[in-house]
């Protein structure tokens, strides 16, 4: 058979001959030897094609050996790991499993009865400096007994409230000592704005115009952009009588979807939402300008 090497004594080897495809299929599938085995070929040439192909060989984890398993506890954890070739989380994992102490072993102190009766009264950030401890250990002793995270209801006076709406909240809150999230909702429930910004709410007066005039009336009168005014026509429920009718020409038609919409009803003279519903109408999709 041409491409099979025979020799005396020996089985076939397919060494330096055509790769079929069921060969580069099984690459990485099973191991390099078992394969090399099955198809006759050397296993070198196997890694070699199979890191030609950048295909990796999945293993088991390799098995602990005596002289290994001597070593834990005798080195630090990254530095055996780094010895060894394994991963650091793996030398921890089987040195606890095998109850050996750490080289180092973590000292951690003990909580007592009354340093747990401290937690919840203060901040975390003043009782970590009282008992010189980190924040997060004590944080993390707060929740592990399920105490709530102290908080200071402070009496909102007049000069405080005076100053929603004309400082930062970040500035009301440092100098007021409120938490910025109370100073937010405190000025969001008086419907008072932030700095440099105006908000424009909604009066009963203007609601009556909703449908009494059309859109656009409304909006230029309120000074409100067309699409805020149907928004709030269609949440309070109120239909639009003077709905917009266009005499679409074939000219128009072909225009859709290839400008933005407002800049069309801007050419037409009609508003966006017009030519935004005739286009989805007739499922064209909407322009871009990577076209």
């Amino acid at each position: 058979m041409s491409g099979i090497k025979k020799s005396a004594g020996r089985k076939p080897t397919r060494k330096g001959t055509a790769w079929t495809l069921s060969e580069l299929k099984r690459l990485g599938k099973s191991p390099d030897s078992v394969l090399a085995r099955r198809t006759g070929r050397t296993i070198k040439e196997i890694v070699a094609m199979r890191e030609e192909r950048r295909i990796k060989l999945t293993t088991g984890p390799r098995r602990w050996t005596a002289r290994e398993i001597k070593l834990l506890g005798c080195y630090f954890d990254a530095e055996l790991a780094r010895r060894l070739q394994r991963k650091i989380s793996d030398v921890r994992h089987h040195r606890q499993l095998l109850h050996i102490p750490s080289i180092r072993p973590l000292r951690s102190r003990k909580w007592t009865r009354a340093q747990d009766k401290l937690l919840g009264t203060r901040p975390d950030r003043e009782i970590a400096k009282r008992l010189n401890r980190n924040m997060w250990n004590v944080s993390w002793r707060r929740r592990l007994l399920d105490i709530p995270c102290f908080y200071e209801h402070l009496p909102w006076t007049k000069a405080h409230l005076a100053m929603l709406g004309v400082k930062t909240d970040e500035a009301i809150a440092h100098l007021t000592g409120h938490p910025l999230k109370a100073v937010r909702a405190k000025r969001c429930e008086l419907r008072k704005a932030k700095p440099n910004q105006l908000m424009n709410y909604w009066t009963p007066e203007q609601d009556k115009l909703l449908g009494a005039v059309p859109d656009e009336q409304v909006a230029k009168k309120l000074q409100r952009s067309l699409v805020s005014i149907l928004k709030r026509r269609l949440r309070l429920g109120i239909p639009n009588p003077f709905p917009a009718r266009h005499v679409w020409t074939p000219k128009e038609i072909n225009l859709l979807g290839k400008m933005a919409d407002w800049k069309l009803g801007e050419q037409m003279g009609v508003p966006e939402y017009v030519v935004s519903f005739k286009r989805r109408s007739l499922e064209i999709p909407r322009y871009s300008r990577h076209q």
